[in-house]
């Protein structure tokens, strides 16, 4: 009995020391976290509005350029369907190019691009998942899905080896649109260039750099709602259609129509907004670090105040682990996130 009682003594002495240890760590990474960068910065003058987000753009090889503007060409004049690039790629530069097209700012909300394929139509991601291992340049087709387009629900049919069978019916009914949608489209994009000028607007009169970015960070955390259910609607969803209605807008600047966005659409939302104040912000990615996730994907907005580069978590998702700073230093972020590869951030 006496064995037992010491037994369980120390047990007890072990696991109330383990637990002051835990608190004491837990104490001093929420105190040195709270001690933000934001506090260290001055309110300097907000510059003239940078009118064109290209950083992503900027990065691409002449080659992966046209083959960007192609794709770019085609959203904007809603031409979707099964579509031949003017250069084969590899899947790093298939990946570099959907990326350039998706973080650039532009408001594509109503389409994008999937299904790489050969010339002779076979889907390369059919049986290797991992595009980067992709190294030969024999991505060729792609399609490029469209919230109007007639054929929108249409599933495709692929064969055992991944040739995708029933192309030619997708290509017919991606490439006719219904003259309905395309208005709603429009309807979309102007009701979100108004909420974007709204929002400007209200600016508080004599704001610098550091305030206006404080005031576009609570405007959003007041005004738009994080579509954290996005991944459970997605999986109840039976074709492309239902998706760019009900789940990709989350992720584009037209979320401000219904004031409901992703994190990645809520730091589109705040770059957008910086850029229009005169001060410079893109979207980056990468997984965030952490032993209770496996590789989460996360964006943080790279911003300029004060003539740092510093990086805003417009998102919020990650108010708990930063113990509620919004604002990092490239030390901080890198230390929380590691940033894709395949372009350069640094």
């Amino acid at each position: 009995m006496k064995n037992m009682f010491r037994n369980k003594k120390t047990v007890l002495t072990i696991g109330l020391a383990v637990l002051v240890f835990l608190g004491f760590i837990g104490w001093q990474r929420s105190h040195t976290v709270s001690k933000s960068v934001y506090d260290t910065l001055e309110d300097v003058e907000r510059g003239e509005t940078i009118g064109t987000n290209d950083f992503y753009s900027l990065q691409l090889t002449r080659k992966e350029y046209e083959d960007f503007l192609f794709l770019k060409e085609k959203l904007d004049r809603f031409e979707g369907g099964v579509l031949t690039f003017p250069h084969s790629l590899s899947g790093k530069e298939y990946q570099r190019v959907m990326t350039a097209l998706e973080y650039d700012g532009y408001n594509y909300f109503y389409g994008f691009a999937d299904v790489p394929m050969t010339e002779d139509g076979v889907y390369v991601l059919k049986k290797e998942r991992d595009i980067f291992r992709i190294t030969e340049d024999k991505i060729s087709k792609v399609v490029l899905f469209l919230s109007c387009a007639e054929g929108i629900t249409l599933s495709g049919q692929f064969a055992d080896d991944g040739t995708l069978i029933n192309l030619e019916e997708i290509q017919k009914g991606l490439s006719v649109n219904q003259e309905d949608k395309i208005k709603e489209i429009r309807e979309t994009q102007e009701l979100t260039e108004v909420a974007l000028a709204e929002i400007m607007e209200g600016i508080p009169e004599g704001s610098g750099e550091k305030t206006t970015v404080a005031y576009f960070l609570k405007w959003l955390d007041e005004n738009v709602k994080l579509a954290d259910d996005a991944d459970r609607t997605a999986e109840n969803l039976s074709n492309m259609g239902d998706m760019l209605e009900q789940v990709y807008p989350y992720n584009h600047l037209a979320a401000l129509k219904d004031r409901k966005a992703s994190v990645l659409g809520k730091a589109k939302i705040f770059s957008e907004l910086c850029r229009r104040a005169g001060i410079d912000s893109h979207v980056i990615m990468g997984t965030w670090n952490s032993q209770w996730t496996d590789g989460e994907t996360y964006v943080l907005c790279q911003t300029i105040i004060d003539g740092q580069k510093i990086y805003v978590d417009a998102g919020g998702a990650k108010a708990s682990a930063l113990a509620g700073n919004r604002y990092l230093t490239e030390k901080e972020a890198t230390s929380r996130m590691t940033f894709v590869d395949y372009f350069e951030y640094k």
